[in-house]
């Protein structure tokens, strides 16, 4: 699942992991996220910190409390400087910086998909 408001960027990330045999599916908002998880039940999240409304941080302080989401592994994607610390910080599995090569994507989405 890649959870990214730039409808460019998530394009690209679809675009990308789809031609390696990902399925993945959409959001634009952290809005409705916690019941899109529970219904789609995802392998991965990519996901955006700086988003309108709810933001990738309220959105992983939420599904990692939640008990049917917490194991869900949640990569932070985001050009913020400070990505890493705030990806640790708020408990997400890992992170990647923006921008990112397309290898590094892929490595991401192996690295946590099993």
């Amino acid at each position: 699942m890649v959870v990214e408001d730039d409808e460019g960027i998530s394009g690209v990330m679809k675009i990308i992991l789809e031609e390696d045999g990902y399925n993945v599916q959409l959001l634009t908002a952290g809005k409705a996220i916690q019941k899109r998880v529970i219904n789609y039940s995802p392998n991965l999240i990519l996901l955006d910190i700086s988003m309108p409304g709810i933001d990738g941080r309220e959105v992983t302080l939420l599904l990692k409390r939640n008990q049917d989401t917490k194991s869900i592994p949640i990569v932070v994607v985001s050009a913020l400087n400070e990505t890493e610390k705030i990806a640790r910080d708020i408990g997400a599995d890992d992170f990647l910086a923006k921008p990112f090569a397309m290898d590094a994507l892929l490595a991401m989405a192996k690295k946590h998909i099993k």
